[in-house]
């Protein structure tokens, strides 16, 4: 009985620990989404960062990453440009914080991007998560 006691005790306080340590989230992403002229040499950064281009010199396609603060499990990412257009991106890995892809825009103008998660929830329907926003400016 005294045994039972103890290992019960142990198991009990085991758990606690357990729990308490995955009490805060110790990840570094955050959500955020920006744009940018091409991809840096390691893969996950983008080269020519900026908010403004110029449609002209970048031929109208623009790079984007997306970071989440969650991990997107594989969710698809659906981009919406001033809520009138969007476009859909899908993800590749399983899990994951970061996306990065292109997409092509060939009129000036500004654009408030907003950047979702989207899990299928049904044959037509697509639960979305909302990630980020930024504002693109592109000039003649």
């Amino acid at each position: 009985m005294k045994t039972l006691r103890r290992a019960l005790f142990l198991g009990l306080l085991s758990f606690c620990l357990v729990l308490g340590c995955g009490g805060g989230s110790s990840s570094s992403y955050k959500n955020s989404l920006n744009f940018g002229t091409g991809l840096a040499g390691n893969g996950f950064d983008l080269a020519g960062e900026n908010s403004t281009f110029s449609v002209a010199a970048v031929a109208g396609s623009l790079y984007f990453r997306l970071e989440s603060a969650d991990d997107m499990a594989g969710r698809a990412v659906r981009l919406y440009f001033d809520s009138v257009t969007n476009k859909d991106f899908p993800n590749p890995q399983q899990y994951g914080h970061i996306l990065l892809s292109s997409f092509t825009i060939t009129n000036p103008g500004t654009y408030t991007v907003k950047a979702y998660l989207v899990e299928q929830v049904g044959p037509d329907i697509g639960k979305e998560t909302f990630v980020a926003q930024s504002d693109l400016l592109m000039q003649p």
